[in-house]
């Protein structure tokens, strides 16, 4: 006889579903050596992240993020000092209470504590690049999955929706979809 899906995890988060969370804002203001940085990295030669005279010629008509930077650009300190840090987090705790962090709690208060990333979709609505200030992103949960067996333990999936924008004038650039196996590790499978 099949076992029977617990549904108490995906009713308790239920409230706090489609509710954006806090505002947070990139590092720093989107720059041309920025890109370029990037661009050495993952050997991109697009002359529209390189070259400002042809970028403006371009249908763009000016430098240009490539779009797959994004979570470079949009990502936090991959370290900073402790009061930055401090700093960073009172602006995200000055905004209130945070949906996604509830429905992590609430997850976590029921045993899923371990993070498997499953699958990220970006969409790229609009270009990006210098003049449009920092990236800001806020990301709500749209669902919580029934608790599954998985081969690394039970848990569930837990579905985001990440907004990307500019800080100059809000522009939605960049929307994406992420799904997240939060599971517990202690309990793995049995063969």
């Amino acid at each position: 006889m099949p076992e029977e899906r617990s549904t108490r995890t995906r009713e308790a988060t239920q409230p706090y579903w489609e509710q954006s969370g806090p505002t947070s804002f990139a590092r720093a203001e989107i720059n041309a050596p920025m890109i370029w940085n990037f661009c050495e990295a993952v050997e991109d030669a697009n002359p529209v992240y390189w070259d400002e005279d042809y970028a403006k010629q371009s249908r763009f008509g000016r430098l240009i993020a490539p779009p797959h930077m994004i979570m470079t650009m949009a990502g936090g300190h991959w370290w900073a000092p402790d009061y930055i840090r401090e700093r960073d987090a009172k602006a995200v705790a000055d905004q209130g209470e945070s949906a996604p962090a509830m429905v992590m709690k609430i997850v976590n208060e029921h045993g899923y504590t371990t993070a498997t990333n499953v699958t990220r979709e970006d969409e790229f609505l609009e270009p990006y690049g210098p003049g449009d200030g920092r990236l800001k992103s806020s990301s709500k949960v749209v669902d919580v999955s029934e608790e599954k067996q998985t081969a690394v333990g039970k848990g569930v999936f837990i579905t985001s929706i990440i907004d990307y924008r500019t800080e100059k004038d809000d522009r939605l650039v960049v929307q994406a979809r992420n799904v997240l196996l939060m599971y517990d590790s202690s309990k793995p499978r049995e063969s």
